[in-house]
């Protein structure tokens, strides 16, 4: 496989899998009250998810990446969650009289709903909400050997960086594609660069940025009324939050056996969350809490029936 990176601090990995499980339900929140100033820190959760994946991706694998076995790997953790996820989607969508049978479908059990919305072409299937991430991740994976390759050059590694940081803030205010797409790419480039060099920054200089970049955020917009600052501050507080993740050591009161057992199912609450949503109550706040509800509960009992159905197929024990 070639040489990994220096081996990922265990306060970071904690750090990390608390931060995704915050993020995972901001979306959720996010997704349900549309059309509010959510959007603002579903768009940090975005980041974080990107940010995360790529540095663990560089710490673990390195620069000199065999691509048959990186794919592979990726397929075992990945593949059988989202086909089986998918499959439990369509069953939904059929009892509800939605389109299923279409061409776009396929897009959507091979992760490639993204390209729908990238091109702008209206989605003719029930599945695909929301799952653009997806198809970035892939896209992620495709790139990352040659990405890896600059470990090499730290310089220009710092330079590509910078010059990422402007091209994505200039392409979120030019090219709307509806969702935070840019950033949220610049969030894979730069938790790469940070997991393949191993940076080193006190904590706290990217703690007192994120909590500036918060407060510039809440003054402008709650205060001045004015959103003409919002993508360079949400990309200036975006960064500086993976930073503080990557070096902050949190107290062990923040980490719960119930944060393991949620990650563990972040990518079924991703893939079904909005399919579960309902309205039973007319209260919205209630029916907010009575779908997340039933979107966890759901996304744990699925975790589980494919972790057993991915032992069976592969023989082993299936752990307790």
């Amino acid at each position: 496989m070639g040489h990994a990176s220096p081996a990922i601090a265990a306060h970071t990995s904690a750090n990390f899998s608390l931060a995704k499980v915050l993020a995972i339900f901001m979306v959720v929140t996010g997704h349900w009250f549309t059309g509010t100033i959510l959007w603002i820190p579903v768009t940090f959760g975005l980041f974080v998810f990107a940010y995360s994946s790529a540095f663990f991706t560089a710490s673990i694998y390195g620069t000199r990446v065999d691509s048959g076995r990186f794919w592979k790997k990726k397929f075992q953790r990945l593949g059988l969650r989202f086909l089986m996820t998918s499959a439990f989607i369509s069953l939904l969508l059929l009892f509800s009289d939605k389109p299923v049978f279409h061409w776009h479908t396929l897009l959507h059990f091979v992760g490639l709903s993204g390209l729908l919305n990238w091109l702008q072409l209206p989605n003719q299937s029930g599945l695909g909400a929301g799952l653009w991430f997806f198809t970035l991740l892939l896209g992620f994976y495709l790139v990352y050997p040659y990405i890896a390759k600059a470990k090499h050059h730290p310089r220009l590694s710092l330079a590509l960086a910078l010059v990422a940081v402007f091209v994505a803030v200039y392409l979120e205010e030019q090219v709307k594609v509806g969702h935070e797409l840019w950033l949220t790419m610049l969030g894979f480039w730069l938790g790469s660069l940070a997991g393949l060099h191993a940076i080193q920054i006190r904590a706290r200089y990217p703690l007192m940025n994120l909590v500036l970049g918060c407060v510039l955020l809440i003054v402008f917009n709650l205060v001045a009324g004015t959103n003409r600052f919002n993508t360079a501050l949400i990309c200036f507080t975006s960064i500086n939050a993976g930073l503080w993740l990557t070096f902050a050591r949190l107290p062990p009161a923040f980490f719960r056996a119930g944060i393991h057992k949620l990650e563990q199912c972040l990518l079924e609450i991703y893939l079904i969350h909005t399919y579960l949503f309902i309205h039973p109550t007319g209260v919205n706040g209630l029916d907010y809490l009575i779908s997340g509800f039933i979107i966890v509960i759901t996304a744990m009992g699925l975790n589980k029936v494919i972790t057993w159905v991915d032992h069976w197929l592969t023989k082993s024990k299936v752990p307790s």
